[in-house]
């Protein structure tokens, strides 16, 4: 069972005025509407693409950059709120790069500084728990994904250890 199981037990996707998605933040996403149980539709998009059609099983999934050019063209159709095709439009290696280019430029990390420090002296559960509640989901739902990822690496070889490697520094900036 694959990241997008969650999925199908919450809301569909309410229609989606024009704004940006990249770059802004949680709270933004959420009053436009871009949320859905806490995870933003963006995400939820590239997760399931992912996850479908044997993508996890690119070898070197998210190691291997994507097109840049194609990456900047999908980023700034979505800003527009522009229809996104991933099946028609987009690679694996294109939508792993666009995944991490999200987490990289939200502006405040999933894991913000203070906690992160604290998570040096103090029980890790705790911690996580003290995130405010879309923090604490998106990243519940990425660690979901990303196990999946994992359970693959014999094929992909991304076991967890380059899993962490890849996406520490954008969870964590």
């Amino acid at each position: 069972m694959g990241a997008s199981a969650s999925v199908s037990l919450c809301v569909s996707s309410p229609d989606i005025a024009a704004a940006p998605v990249f770059g802004v933040s949680l709270e933004r996403l959420r009053e436009d509407g871009q949320l859905v149980c806490g995870v933003p539709l963006v995400l939820r998009h590239m997760v399931e693409f992912l996850d479908r059609n044997g993508n996890l099983h690119q070898r070197g999934l998210f190691r291997l950059s994507g097109s840049v050019v194609r990456t900047r063209q999908l980023r700034l159709r979505w800003d527009r709120g522009e229809s996104v095709d991933l099946e028609q439009d987009g690679d694996v290696s294109t939508v792993a790069s666009l995944l991490k280019l999200f987490l990289r430029e939200l502006p405040t990390p999933l894991v913000p500084e203070l906690q992160r420090k604290k998570l040096a002296n103090q029980s890790l559960r705790d911690h996580l728990c003290s995130l405010p509640n879309e923090n604490l989901s998106i990243l519940s739902y990425l660690i979901h994904f990303l196990s999946t990822v994992a359970t693959h690496s014999q094929i992909n070889h991304m076991p967890m250890e380059n899993l962490a490697t890849v996406f520490g520094p954008c969870i964590f900036q």
